[in-house]
């Protein structure tokens, strides 16, 4: 039995009847060409040259400057922020280690538990290119104190932090080195002071002193707030200005 609408069979091409007489419809439709159509597996078709869901991706900007530059496709994030290189971040830090008298606890935890060696890196190299334009070639030993202290300060750092202390137990080594390697900056200013002014007399004693502890004060502050200990800054702070001393006696003695 088949029903006609206006002359045509009811389901389209193809349809028709079984040996019962009841209607059978066909598995697939006809469309207009270049429209969509269903071919009978759950698809749908956008019909001749089109993308997926008919939407093309948008192509890569040309040109010299394109290609040299980190963009890449609009949905894509940036090749800095892929790498983990937050400049926002890096500003933030940065600006809590120049400004002593700011506090920092008001400093976000995605802030204080970013591992970033970006900043570090170019502060130990700032360090060393100034003492090596002061005459002093003390590269293999910046990296040998600061790999050896970091190290000793992360674990004493998780040691501190109680069996209550969950941030104690999440700490990770590249935190530790990005703070230790942020508060270094002070101790670059030293170096850059070291380069026009001998240090090996009382103003460079003085100097050294003065920066050191600024050292030591930004970087334990930091760690007090990740680990959120109360009332052990002193303590934490006794062992970084040993670190931190060890630094300025390079850059004051040949």
């Amino acid at each position: 039995m088949s029903f006609y609408n206006n002359g045509v069979p009811m389901g389209g091409a193809g349809a028709g009847t079984n040996n019962s007489g009841f209607y059978q419809p066909s598995t697939q439709f006809a469309f207009p060409q270049g429209s969509m159509s269903y071919q009978g597996n759950g698809q749908m078709n956008d019909g001749p040259g089109s993308g997926a869901m008919g939407v093309a991706p948008d192509p890569l900007p040309t040109g010299i400057l394109n290609a040299l530059s980190t963009k890449g496709y609009p949905h894509e994030p940036p090749l800095l922020e892929e790498i983990g290189i937050n400049f926002d971040h890096i500003l933030t830090k940065t600006k809590i280690v120049l400004i002593p008298t700011r506090s920092s606890n008001v400093v976000s935890q995605e802030i204080l538990n970013d591992a970033d060696l970006a900043g570090p890196l170019i502060f130990f190299l700032l360090f060393g290119l100034s003492l090596l334009l002061a005459g002093k070639i003390h590269f293999g030993y910046i990296y040998g104190v600061a790999l050896f202290g970091t190290v000793s300060l992360h674990n004493l750092s998780k040691l501190m932090g109680n069996n209550q202390n969950m941030n104690a137990s999440k700490l990770k080594f590249f935190n530790t080195a990005s703070i230790l390697g942020y508060c270094f900056l002070p101790l670059c200013f030293l170096a850059l002071i070291g380069m026009f002014h001998s240090l090996n007399d009382t103003l460079g004693y003085v100097l050294g002193t003065v920066f050191v502890l600024w050292s030591t004060w930004a970087s334990s502050g930091f760690l007090n707030s990740l680990l959120q200990l109360h009332n052990a800054r002193a303590l934490i702070a006794y062992p970084l200005l040993i670190f931190y001393s060890v630094f300025a006696l390079m850059a004051i003695f040949v």
